[in-house]
């Protein structure tokens, strides 16, 4: 179980020092699959290290390489981290990686050094037992400039994809062309929108409606929501005030970071409210 734990760890450190140095090689999404499977794998290596811990042996090397797999585990999980905030992408959830990230990396080192110790401590006692060392090729990196060059990388830019998946509306209007809301008489109109993030990036974004009345008269909303990745989100409903045989505009636009104004994302329909039909 320690040689399958400790050539783990090391095909991670490859892994991980590849994507550093190559990464802009590599699609968004390829990139961000491959985020998601390192953290994946760091989350295994816990319950791996929880069973080397028993039985306990003599020497306790056991115990000695479970203890640093945890500590590893934290470390390169800060690494990680790093590199998901610095490309906008879903990563570990760790605390102040910008902080943290030449910590973990002097942790890293120092766990290779200190099990390099007792690895040849180990195969010096009898029974010659040789362990695998553990490497630390991306420890010694420059993490923060080789994130830099990926966010610069064409390859891996944040592009934005938010669109407008549904729309409701209470009462249901009637038949009518694409873009036109055409309503019984009614005094309140709800309108109800749904919006999907169709890329790998987490999308703030803001929806604003704006209801017209050719009167001149105007009623805004706007509501702000975090997508995650390749997510949807169905806003809460909003109740406009109209009148039978009210006529105007309704707009409903969606804006977010990163965006421009050429990625702006709207529809505007033409409202029309059916007079009471009374004197």
């Amino acid at each position: 179980m320690a040689g399958t734990l400790l050539t783990q760890e090391n095909a991670f450190d490859a892994q991980l020092a590849t994507l550093l140095t190559n990464g802009s090689t590599l699609t968004r999404p390829s990139l961000a699959l491959q985020l998601t499977d390192m953290t994946r794998d760091l989350s295994l290596w816990r319950t791996e290290a929880a069973f080397l811990k028993s039985p306990v042996l003599t020497p306790s090397l056991n115990l000695t390489l479970a203890d640093a797999t945890v500590t590893r585990v934290n470390d390169y999980a800060t690494v990680l981290a790093y590199v998901a905030d610095g490309l906008t992408l879903t990563g570990p959830n760790v605390a102040n990686p910008s902080v943290a990230l030449g910590a973990a990396q002097q942790s890293l080192l120092a766990t290779a050094a200190s099990w390099g110790g007792d690895r040849h401590a180990l195969a010096s006692s009898p029974g010659t037992v040789t362990l695998a060392a553990l490497t630390n090729s991306s420890a010694g990196l420059n993490v923060r400039q080789d994130v830099a060059t990926l966010a610069s990388s064409s390859n891996l830019a944040a592009t934005r994809a938010i669109v407008i998946s549904a729309l409701q509306v209470q009462p249901a209007p009637f038949p009518a062309p694409q873009l036109t809301l055409l309503l019984a008489p009614t005094s309140t109109m709800q309108v109800q929108i749904a919006v999907t993030n169709l890329r790998e990036i987490v999308q703030p974004i803001t929806l604003t409606m704006v209801l017209t009345s050719t009167s001149g008269a105007t009623q805004r909303v706007t509501s702000t929501r975090s997508l995650a990745p390749l997510s949807s989100y169905a806003f809460d409903p909003h109740a406009f005030s109209v009148v039978p045989g009210e006529k105007g505009t309704l707009s409903v636009t969606l804006n977010g970071i990163p965006a421009s104004g050429s990625l702006l994302h709207s529809r505007t329909y033409s409202l029309s409210v059916s007079p009471s039909g009374t004197g």
